[in-house]
């Protein structure tokens, strides 16, 4: 049965006023659990309003509950305030440092690294620790970017394009917060290419400035980057540092989720986006 406006509004009203089981969904809507449960799936990958989590996951006293993804009051604390606002402010990716962030978190649930980029060959930008993720998530994958040039970045010869479409097949959702623009437009059109010959997609770009570069693997990771350089000063570094951030505390992992989803429901959708792109006209030589 088709999902209609009706029933979507109902189950969006259940789960704003409380938690609830996908049983207890199924039965407001006198429905089997699979039906209610396919229902939620699809409110979640057409609005991001509401989200799941699963209990006791792989037993058979497993329990999936539905809850209001609230994006209204997306801090818990005043340091998550601060940097909401600070992220809210940026443009270029220089006006963020994820560190900002990271020095917040449980020293238990985070890990850092550094590299040095020389100039000598393509920088890969570490592309090696993201692509387990892409192959490991089980629902749903959020992206903050600056251009869509990563999709063409390479991992044992193949682009990471060709692993976000491993990701479609497996129904696996994308969404993605990026500069749509004239130059960009071909990867832009690339990725969308993924979504040919669903039913509904699974891939949805949305335009959108950030300063952040970052990617959120379910509710198990969240992965960022920045690329830093000095001034050519006495006491300076003199090269160019690639730092890598990975994130395993779930109070942060939620925390940035919702700030993703406000970001991305205030963004403007891909395809308005390239059909304004697509009606400029070039100049005669």
């Amino acid at each position: 049965m088709v999902l209609d406006n009706k029933t979507v509004e109902k189950i969006k009203s259940l789960v704003y006023q409380k938690p609830r089981s996908i049983n207890d969904i199924a039965t407001a809507l006198s429905k089997n659990w699979r039906t209610a449960n396919r229902y939620v799936e699809e409110i979640m990958l057409r609005t991001g309003t509401i989200k799941t989590r699963t209990f006791r996951g792989g037993t058979r006293g497993a329990l999936k509950v539905v809850y209001w993804n609230n994006t209204e009051k997306i801090y818990a604390t005043d340091v998550q305030e601060k940097l909401f606002k600070q992220i809210e402010l940026g443009i270029e990716k220089t006006d963020f440092s994820p560190f900002e962030i990271y020095q917040y978190v449980d020293a238990e649930k985070r890990h850092s690294y550094y590299d040095l980029i020389t100039g000598e060959e393509e920088y890969n930008y570490n592309i090696e620790t993201l692509i387990p993720y892409f192959k490991s998530s089980e629902r749903e994958i959020c992206i903050f970017s600056g251009n869509l040039a990563f999709v063409h970045l390479k991992y044992k010869n193949k682009p990471i394009l060709k692993y976000m479409k491993a990701c479609v097949d497996r129904g696996i959702i994308i969404k993605i917060i990026t500069n749509i623009n004239i130059v960009d437009l071909e990867n832009v059109e690339s990725v969308i290419a993924l979504n040919a010959g669903l039913k509904e997609p699974l891939i949805e770009i949305r335009h959108g400035i950030t300063p952040l570069r970052a990617y959120i693997f379910d509710d198990t990771i969240i992965k960022l980057g920045e690329v830093l350089a000095g001034f050519r000063k006495k006491g300076q570094i003199q090269d160019i540092i690639a730092i890598y951030y990975e994130i395993r505390d779930l109070s942060w992992i939620e925390w940035l989720q919702k700030l993703f989803w406000k970001k991305f429901q205030n963004s403007v959708q891909s395809n308005l986006r390239v059909e304004n792109i697509k009606s400029m006209r070039k100049l005669k030589s």
